[in-house]
């Protein structure tokens, strides 16, 4: 039996098969393989590079895979990419390494490049125009197959990988505060309404635990702890489920949260109020009676205005269906994003006001 986690983009989540995670590549690999995976649609692979413990579950897996080629986005991804397989190894102590290399609607070298950069295992898969769905971006139900066709060889052979000589000491790529449980939130005050629950069927072998309420209008504030800069990007895990509820999500005046400037961000980032189905607007007609239950999170972008208090960030229930909180992560954006969110001509003009001042280390503006 071999341990596998994989690290997937909009491919690995179903893309061109309904958006239906079962019918991905990695359902197919058969019993030798036991699975470990995290997808995400549209985003690139700095995505991952966040708290990046919080995929890795373990260090002790026999090989991750990163399939990300259809989610190389901008000249970025490639240096993205090379960190993210530099950290998962320093993480998952995974002796081989192997990336997909599927072209979505950007086709360059970058996949390529950057698995020869990071000493991995190009794994190359056929991408003829019968194998893209409709959308020409995501493989068709014979290009997932044909994929979990070339993994499978790769598995069974479980190359090592070259000798990887590098000064990377398994530290953040940027500076970044991780809250991976629920006991550990940073709860500012005494949450009314709300209550630490374990959602574990078995709670003396492993505990779930999550910050949930069934009250409608109950508050649950958050202390987000000043960085090195005075913006940060935040990511709020929550549980979803066919019984999750809506929230909203506000900032107590001196710190500013805007929307992630990415695109499809009301899809895969939702702010301020977050429903826990927006992946699946326009996917399904009976999505609600979907078995899904699993951590998901979104994200914001947030302005401290003072210098040293930290920023309070409350998470309000919408209605009484059941809203569970499972975890926070901080990290302070990259200059690469700055820049985007400042000069990208659709930003909005707080998007715009982050982008000039996040990177910056003094707080307050007159």
């Amino acid at each position: 039996m071999r341990d596998v986690l994989v690290l997937g983009g909009s491919v690995s989540a179903g893309g061109g098969v309904g958006n239906d995670p079962s019918r991905a590549w990695h359902t197919m690999l058969g019993d030798d393989a036991r699975l470990t995976v995290h997808h995400k649609s549209a985003i690139d692979p700095s995505y991952f590079l966040h708290c990046t413990g919080r995929f890795a579950d373990h260090d002790h897996y026999d090989a991750a895979l990163f399939d990300l080629g259809a989610n190389m986005f901008d000249a970025s991804c490639e240096e993205s990419l090379v960190d993210l397989i530099a950290r998962v190894r320093c993480l998952s102590n995974a002796p081989s390494v192997g990336v997909l290399n599927w072209p979505g609607f950007v086709r360059d070298n970058s996949t390529r490049a950057a698995a020869w950069r990071a000493r991995a295992t190009l794994i190359e898969v056929p991408h003829g125009p019968d194998l893209y769905s409709t959308d020409r971006v995501h493989p068709n139900a014979l290009g997932h197959a044909r994929i979990a066709e070339r993994v499978r060889g790769y598995l069974s052979r479980l190359p090592r990988d070259r000798a990887y000589a590098s000064d990377y000491d398994c530290q953040a790529v940027r500076p970044e505060t991780c809250y991976p449980q629920a006991t550990e939130l940073p709860v500012a005050m005494s949450p009314l309404g709300w209550m630490l629950a374990d959602d574990s069927p078995t709670p003396h072998l492993v505990h779930k635990y999550g910050w949930a309420t069934t009250t409608p209008g109950a508050n649950l504030t958050l202390a987000i702890p000043p960085g090195v800069a005075c913006g940060s990007t935040v990511t709020l895990a929550y549980l979803m489920s066919n019984f999750t509820g809506p929230f909203r999500i506000t900032c107590a005046p001196g710190c500013a949260c805007t929307k992630i400037r990415t695109y499809h961000q009301s899809r895969v980032f939702p702010f301020p109020v977050v429903t826990g189905k927006e992946e699946w607007t326009g996917v399904c007609q009976d999505c609600d009676r979907r078995n899904v239950k699993l951590t998901h999170d979104t994200a914001f972008d947030l302005l401290r205005e003072r210098d040293d208090a930290p920023c309070r960030v409350t998470v309000t229930a919408l209605s009484a269906r059941r809203v569970r909180l499972d975890g926070l992560y901080v990290q302070t954006p990259s200059d690469t994003y700055a820049k985007y969110a400042r000069h990208s001509p659709p930003s909005t003009a707080a998007q715009r006001r982050f982008g000039e001042r996040a990177l910056q280390t003094k707080c307050v503006w007159r």
